[in-house]
Parts: C-alpha cells; sequence; structure tokens
C-alpha cells in the first residue's frame, strides 16, 4: 500500500474517497497520538472507509507567534513514521494566515466536508480556526461527519503530549522520552565546518546543523548516526565546549566509532540512546582526552524487563547490541544467576514501579562480598 500525499489548499477540493480522518499536528507521533491513529484504523475496518491524517506544515505558533518553534521531527519524518501505519491518505494544510483566519465552519468545509471525510478523530483538546475558537464541540456540532474524541492519554498520572516529551529532552531524560515516542529520538541536520579541536586529541567529531529540533540538555549522549544509509555507534557532546573555549551558539557534535571519512555538507540522522554525563570544564585537554576515553566504553549487553520494554529490546537488536528480554524481575534474577562473571559492571536504570529494588536486593545479597 502506498500512502497518498495531498497538499491542500483553501479552494481547491480533491476528488478522494470517503475516509475516516485523524486531526492534529502530531509533532512526535508519540503513544498519546498513536491512541488517534489505532481509533482510525478500528473505525476504517469497522465502516469500510480509508484511513487519513490531516496535519499542518507548520505548527500555528510558528506563524501566529512569530517565534523560532522547535520541533521533536521533521515533516518528512512525520511522513517516513506514518507510512509504516499503512495509512491511505497524508493532507497537509499548508499553514499561513489565510489558513489562520478561517472561521471554524468554512475550515470543516474546505478541508473536512470537501474531502468526503465521513468521520473524524481527535483529541480531546483539539482547536482549530480564526484564534482557535473551533473545538470538539464544534466537531460534534456539525452533521456531515461522524467525531471521536480521544480523552487524555497518560502515563505515571502525567499527560503524554509533545511539550512533556520537549521538557523531558530538556532535562536530558532521553530514556524515558524514548519510551513515550516509542523509538530514538532523532535530530536530522547537514555536516557543516567546526572548529576541529577534536581532532587534536584523537577525537575527530562530525559538527551538525540541528536547525529546528528541540537540542537536549547540555552534556554527552550514546548515539546512532546513519551516513548514506549505513549506521555507526558514537558519542554525541551537545553544549558550548567549555574546555576549548565558549562557542557563542549551542552545538551538536558527533564522535563516530570506527570511522574516518569526509563527509562535510553530507545529511546524516542521529538517534540519541542514551545519556552519559553532563557537560563540565576539563583542567586541560589531556583531562578531557582521559574523559573521552571512559565515555566511550560501550554497554556489551542490554537486558529489558517488562512489556513497556519490548520495543527496546527489538530495536537495540536491530542495532546490533546483544539484547535478552524478560517478562518480569524473577526471569531476569533467574538468568543472572547462571550469566554474570567477576568484575561485570551493572547499570540499571527504570521506574520506581517496576520495583527493580528486587534486583538491587538480589545482587547485594549475592555478591556482598
Amino acid at each position: 500500500m502506498v500512502m497518498e500525499i495531498i497538499h491542500l489548499s483553501v479552494d481547491t477540493p480533491m476528488q478522494v474517497h470517503d475516509s475516516v480522518c485523524a486531526l492534529g499536528f502530531f509533532d512526535g507521533v508519540h503513544l498519546g497520538h498513536q491512541q488517534l491513529l489505532k481509533e482510525v484504523e478500528h473505525i476504517a475496518k469497522e465502516k469500510g472507509l480509508k484511513k487519513a491524517i490531516m496535519t499542518f506544515s507548520l505548527h500555528p505558533k510558528q506563524i501566529l507567534e512569530n517565534n523560532d518553534y522547535h520541533y521533536l521531527m521533521s515533516l518528512s519524518e512525520k511522513i517516513n513514521i506514518l507510512k509504516q501505519w499503512q495509512f491511505d491518505y497524508f493532507y497537509i494544510i499548508d499553514f499561513d494566515q489565510t489558513v489562520a483566519n478561517l472561521k471554524p465552519n468554512t475550515f470543516l468545509q474546505n478541508y473536512i466536508i470537501n474531502h468526503q471525510i465521513k468521520h473524524v478523530v481527535c483529541g480531546f483538546d483539539f482547536h482549530f480556526g480564526k484564534k482557535g475558537m473551533g473545538d470538539v464541540h464544534v466537531l460534534q456540532e456539525n452533521k456531515s461527519f461522524d467525531v471521536t474524541v480521544i480523552e487524555e492519554y497518560s502515563e505515571d498520572a502525567l499527560k503524554v503530549s509533545s511539550s512533556y516529551i520537549k521538557k523531558l529532552l530538556n532535562e536530558g531524560n532521553i530514556e524515558k522520552a524514548n519510551h513515550l515516542l516509542t523509538r530514538f529520538y532523532r535530530v536530522s541536520g547537514q555536516v557543516i565546518y567546526g572548529l576541529q579541536n577534536g581532532r587534536k586529541i584523537g577525537f575527530p567529531t562530525a559538527n551538525i546543523d540541528y536547525g529546528h529540533y528541540v537540542v537536549l540538555k547540555k552534556g554527552v549522549y550514546g548515539v546512532y548516526i546513519t551516513i548514506k544509509g549505513k549506521q555507526y555507534k558514537g558519542m554525541a557532546n551537545i553544549g558550548y565546549n567549555p574546555t576549548v573555549g565558549l562557542i557563542d551558539n549551542l552545538s551538536l557534535e558527533v564522535n563516530i566509532f570506527d570511522f574516518d571519512q569526509d563527509i562535510y555538507g553530507e545529511d546524516v540522522d542521529v538517534d540519541f540512546v542514551f545519556r552519559v554525563r553532563d557537560e563540565k570544564k576539563f583542567k586541560s585537554l589531556n583531562h578531557l582526552k582521559e574523559q573521552l576515553q571512559k565515555d566511550k566504553k560501550h554497554i556489551d549487553q542490554l537486558w529489558c524487563v517488562g512489556q513497556a520494554s519490548q520495543w527496546m529490546a527489538l530495536k537495540a537488536q536491530e542495532h546490533g547490541v546483544e539484547t535478552y528480554h524478560f517478562e518480569n524481575n524473577q526471569q531476569l534474577i533467574d538468568a543472572l544467576k547462571n550469566h554474570l562473571q567477576d568484575h561485570d559492571v551493572i547499570l540499571l536504570k527504570g521506574s520506581n514501579g517496576m520495583h527493580l529494588q528486587e534486583i538491587v536486593e538480589y545482587l547485594k545479597e549475592t555478591y556482598k562480598k
């Protein structure tokens, strides 16, 4: 199935089949958004309709507030991810002041009714039309189509939203953000010329223009970087290079493991997997070099526990990491009994709800000597 990508204008109706359509901006296509997509799949199967999604080319705040809006993903990445959901239509409204000034009912006539959308799926807080005057109640009052409203989706009593994920990234909580995104957070950009200080100490880096992406908290991260379709392991630094002299703008640099090619001008994808440490100023370049050598040591094995971590295990396996998945803590403990060797180092990370303290207590009791 090939998803048809359709750019909509105010006055150009398209000849398309009847569909059920999810409405929203879908920045990140996170777990909250995925509840809408699943509902579209259910209704399409039940009613025999095509599956569609409708979004804007730019976030309305970028136009209405004239600010430098930061995104969780580019439009092209959003399209690629939604292709995996095998939708039939991907409608893009090229958002500008003309669209912003449309009255709610005019918006519905131009974009919903004129495009044979027979059922709309949206979040409880969806707004549209001039000054956001259109909401779920306006949708429900229109009898030209049916409406399904998806209520708030929460984890750990917190609403899952693009804003919440951006907050996690700003705090450096990449593991939690990746869980809510159901994939590694990705920044795509072009390799540009930098100061080349890393090359002087044996750690050359690719400096990447990250454009309008949300940038994580300053620090060092374990990453995968894709260049010309091939993936490499690496470590990324986000910050101002305080050891070698401050720079004016926040930079994203990646030291690519086992790689020595000229890639200036190439477009690359950087997937953030885990956080290593904060950025800090070292006494000398030699001290910085010693720390980078420690940072470069990678994880040999990944052990995951619980249903929510299955996606992580699958992704790690795809990236060549030796990975084990267990249904519960006891299964993991039983495996540890036959697996651990002297001088192994273990990092346990998870929420309190996962009860990983059970594993900690087992390790303390078994290896207390």
